[in-house]
């Protein structure tokens, strides 16, 4: 709608409820909403490097690697053992004493 600025011409009369200020409410909504996207982008940059944070507070190297590979990487329990040479069960264990030694921020 709002890219729609071409004209009709016709003999016919107009309808009187017709709103003469329909492109500019469109384009008034388009604002809004894209305003309303960056707010939520930055809220989720913001999550996310809070989430790295915590993730890099993790002492153990293998519990930050998994934690990483997941949340940061969003890599499959699947791939983040064979990328460990380790198996699945295993990449599961590390990842629950991982996630149990998380401290998170107040």
């Amino acid at each position: 709608m709002a890219t729609k600025t071409t004209t009709v011409l016709s003999d016919m009369p107009g309808s009187a409820t017709k709103n003469p200020h329909k492109l500019s409410d469109v384009v008034v909504k388009l604002v809004e909403q894209e305003e309303e996207i960056d707010r939520e982008i930055d809220r989720l940059v913001s999550l996310r490097a809070e989430i790295y944070g915590v993730i890099q507070a993790v002492e153990d190297m293998d519990e930050r690697l998994v934690l990483e590979m997941r949340y940061m990487g969003y890599h499959t329990v699947t791939e983040i053992a064979r990328r460990m040479e380790v198996g699945e069960r295993q990449i599961y264990r590390i990842h629950e004493r991982g996630l149990q030694s998380v401290v998170v921020p107040s």
